[in-house]
């Protein structure tokens, strides 16, 4: 009997651990690291509102891709571009780092913090609202420390109906 206790009892703080671990992991991962990976959120008892797509962190620069947006900065200025509307808009990237980037700030929030092999997934809850999260086919490269690729020019956009604007 004490057998199969200290057993269980070893499983149990080796997920506690784990899931410590976890949190570790994936700051660690996006700190060091070009991180990109595919995602999906939704608010948790709302299966039908779902955002998917991918994303692109390199340090303070990064891409998110999806649910027909796009939203891209260079660490300085940030640029989301609402494709169905045809409207973008520009901004300074100061204090607006969106949730999907900045898992660093609350992975240590995540109540069923869960990683497998290029898998994170948990729910993360503030305020009385949860969030479902999944970010799947993770990989990474050392962090280029360019900002090639997290630019966006919308001169051309202006010829095609789009509506732009400029808060900077």
């Amino acid at each position: 009997m004490s057998k199969k206790f200290l057993v269980f009892l070893f499983a149990a703080v080796s997920i506690s651990l784990a899931a410590q671990d976890g949190a570790a992991y994936v700051k660690e991962l996006l700190e060091s690291n070009s991180v990109l990976f595919d995602y999906s959120i939704s608010p948790k008892g709302q299966s039908k509102i779902k955002m998917e797509g991918y994303a692109i962190i390199d340090g303070d620069c990064y891409r998110l891709v999806g649910n027909e947006l796009e939203i891209i900065c260079d660490g300085t200025t940030k640029w989301t571009l609402d494709k169905a509307a045809k409207e973008a808009y520009i901004e300074p990237s100061e204090g607006t780092r969106d949730f999907l980037v900045n898992p660093s700030e609350w992975i240590d929030k995540v109540n069923d913090l869960k990683i497998a092999d290029k898998t994170v997934s948990g729910t993360y809850e503030a305020d009385g609202n949860a969030m479902i999260f999944k970010f799947t086919n993770i990989t990474s490269v050392p962090k280029s420390g360019s900002t090639d690729g997290f630019v966006f020019d919308v001169s051309g956009l202006k010829d095609k109906g789009w509506v732009i604007t400029d808060l900077r």
